[in-house]
């Protein structure tokens, strides 16, 4: 017969079972390999981010979720923050990037602001975005002067 677990010993169990690192949103992406997920319409065909349950262009729900996207794109338009709340490191982008796949999403894109220009070439990079409670939130940022891949 074992012996009975003490109450003092169930914060520590618990806190060493407690993860170190999530993503910043369920369903947003994964980590190996590295990708954004999306969804596409059966109906039409629309790749669309964040995954959602029905198609904005057709209106139909039959959609699949869990698609994994492009890894490289363009910046499309980007602006630089230069004041932002407290805690937040300034300045850095945030941009519209154009995947390969035809996907438009809205990231920080990391390096100098100023060299940041439109039609630049930029690659996922999913890493730590903040830290909450003592976690990791994993999130994802894109990294200029990449090559773009074919879609």
């Amino acid at each position: 017969m074992s012996a009975p677990v003490s109450s003092a010993l169930i914060p520590a169990i618990a806190e060493a079972a407690a993860p170190t690192s999530r993503p910043l949103r369920d369903g947003l992406l994964q980590t190996d390999p590295p990708r954004l997920l999306g969804s596409v319409c059966r109906a039409c065909s629309t790749r669309l981010f964040p995954a959602r349950d029905f198609c904005p262009s057709c209106g139909s729900d039959d959609v699949e979720g869990g698609v994994p996207l492009a890894t490289t794109g363009t910046v499309y338009s980007f602006t630089v923050v230069r004041q932002a709340p407290p805690g937040r490191e300034t300045p850095y982008s945030l941009a519209y990037i154009d995947l390969a796949d035809g996907v438009r999403v809205l990231a920080q894109v990391t390096g100098d602001p100023d060299a940041l220009h439109i039609g630049a070439p930029v690659r996922l990079d999913i890493r730590t975005v903040a830290r909450r409670d003592g976690c990791d939130l994993i999130g994802y940022v894109f990294v200029p002067g990449i090559e773009t891949e074919v879609a």
